[in-house]
């Protein structure tokens, strides 16, 4: 049995890949940032606060004067709605747990740590694991972001505002890192995914995208666990 800073160390190692596609994302945040006129300590205060790739960008499309509250929570709230999923999933791994850890974990939450940590043995403390590999990737968001902050000049002509992140791209990308070695039930992570494809080729709105397929899920979820309990 690990110990909770081996655990801790264990999942910050395993963050190695997504460390890296991170720090390139996150100097793309910065470089979007900084062209969208957001100072450095706000948007490194952004980061660090809402830490979601995804959310952020989508944030950037309503920052212009007067700033629409409501709009961005919403938008906010909508891109990482996913995150219901994700603690469906990782419920049951919350028991023993204390308060302070288990904030702690829902802070850093993040789909790769989660995804990869059903691969691991049992007896490996899931939570701790999930809390390192955020660690680890909350030290690259951030570090990049600053980095984008600092070379946006180099890139002023770029129009970064703009990047569209699909609802389907999410899903895909999760239910693949599923596919292989997870004891969680993959049917509610494919019914989203189903889900959320066919409403991209009907043509859709993100926004509505990601509610539908996201509700799709939950409700599958629902079913599967009173069909377990009779």
């Amino acid at each position: 049995m690990m110990s909770t800073f081996q655990t801790l160390l264990f999942g910050f190692r395993s963050s190695g890949d997504y460390f890296i596609s991170t720090f390139l994302f996150g100097v793309m945040f910065g470089i979007a940032a900084s062209s969208a006129g957001i100072s450095q300590w706000q948007t490194l205060l952004f980061s660090s606060a809402v830490f979601s790739a995804s959310a952020q960008f989508a944030a950037l499309e309503f920052w212009h004067a007067p700033l629409p509250l409501a709009t961005i929570a919403l938008t906010v709230a909508l891109v990482s709605s996913r995150n219901i999923l994700l603690g469906m999933a990782m419920a049951h791994h919350f028991d023993g747990h204390s308060l302070r850890r288990r904030i702690l974990w829902l802070f850093l939450l993040n789909d790769p740590g989660v995804i990869t940590s059903f691969r691991l043995d049992k007896n490996i403390d899931r939570l701790c694991y999930v809390t390192g590999y955020g660690i680890a990737m909350m030290v690259s968001w951030l570090t990049s972001v600053l980095i984008g902050l600092n070379v946006a000049g180099l890139f002023v002509s770029l129009d970064l505002g703009a990047i569209d992140f699909a609802g389907p791209l999410v899903m895909a990308t999760m239910m693949m890192l599923f596919a292989k070695g997870s004891d969680t039930r993959p049917a509610p992570w494919i019914v989203s995914g189903i889900t959320s494809l066919i409403l991209f080729e009907a043509g859709a709105p993100s926004y509505l995208i990601l509610i539908i397929a996201v509700l799709a899920g939950v409700a599958m979820g629902i079913l599967q666990q009173r069909k377990t309990d009779g």
